[in-house]
């Protein structure tokens, strides 16, 4: 341990003793000093922080935390949340991230801040996108909660869209579509066709990824008549029914790579891999060879029965 850590740990630990002292009461002190004690608490948490005694800066923020918010100081409470997320992410603590950003978002609204609230919401959210996304969608959905009661459009777009592809990251299509259903509204006062259209085309291939694709036709139907919008999502459909694989393939690589974000791409890919796919393709193939034997069959035949009539018809040395 260097001279720097060892001098901010006895720092940190004098500091622990003056918030213990603050935290006493006697019979001439009825109620413990919230106030100091938050304060040495929190100058605690930030010494055990450069020291990288991570386990004791969590404990001291988080004492320092509850002191504030005994003594009604919301904001204050919430910075100590926040720092003890942002150690926790270090440590690779992503529980305790996430239950240190909630909490100290929802103290920020508890203290009239909401926009400060939306911020640690969507900065924890981006700490758990790639480590824990499932927390991280629960962490952009009250942040849509927020920025919808504030009327905060632009950002929702936003964050409708972080929502959306959390939710096919996870598989969970179900989240999805609710998600992209509730922000129609939304984009038909400032969204762009093409958002519109991205939207219309993850729907679809996520009811194809169930191979439904009644629904994806049923649910493409309703949505032109809502929106009067020009996409290749009838093709995607007739492509898909047909079992037309390099077809597929095409609009996969010159249409749907640049129409669709990477999370639907891979639904879409996933498809064209996926056995029953292959499968359907192979049976489709079969028969088609054998409808083409057929006609080759019946075509031969007839050809024979045309033969057959113009000897009848005809008979050697009449002709």
């Amino acid at each position: 341990m260097d001279s720097l850590s060892k001098k901010k740990i006895a720092e940190a630990n004098e500091l622990l003793s003056d918030a213990a002292k603050a935290m006493k009461t006697s019979l001439f002190k009825r109620k413990p000093d919230l106030d100091t004690a938050a304060d040495a608490y929190s100058k605690a948490g930030t010494c055990f922080k450069t020291a990288k005694e991570f386990q004791n800066a969590i404990q001291a923020f988080q004492n320092a935390a509850q002191c504030y918010e005994q003594n009604n100081s919301y904001f204050s409470a919430a910075k100590q949340h926040e720092q003890v997320g942002i150690i926790a992410n270090e440590m690779k603590s992503f529980s305790l991230v996430y239950d240190s950003f909630y909490k100290s978002a929802e103290l920020m609204i508890l203290n009239g801040t909401r926009d400060s609230a939306g911020i640690l919401l969507e900065r924890g959210a981006s700490m758990l996108k790639l480590s824990d996304p499932e927390s991280s969608l629960k962490l952009v959905k009250r942040a849509i909660q927020v920025a919808e009661v504030e009327d905060k459009n632009h950002q929702l777009v936003t964050m409708y869209e972080n929502a959306v592809n959390l939710s096919l990251k996870i598989n969970n299509y179900t989240e999805a579509v609710q998600l992209i259903d509730s922000s129609y509204e939304l984009l038909e006062k400032i969204g762009t066709s093409e958002q519109i259209i991205r939207y219309i085309l993850t729907v679809c291939l996520i009811h194809l990824s169930k191979d439904d694709w009644v629904s994806a036709k049923n649910y493409l139907e309703k949505m032109k008549q809502r929106f009067s919008l020009s996409c290749r999502a009838d093709e995607l459909l007739e492509i898909y029914d047909e079992k037309e694989d390099e077809k597929f393939k095409d609009l996969i690589k010159n249409y749907l790579s640049y129409a669709v974000d990477n999370e639907a791409l891979k639904i879409a890919n996933r498809i064209i891999k996926s056995k029953e796919w292959i499968s359907s393709i192979q049976e489709t193939k079969v028969t088609q060879s054998h409808t083409h034997n057929q006609t080759d069959q019946t075509s031969h035949m007839n050809e024979k029965k045309s033969q057959q009539v113009d000897e009848e018809e005809f008979p050697d040395g009449l002709l």
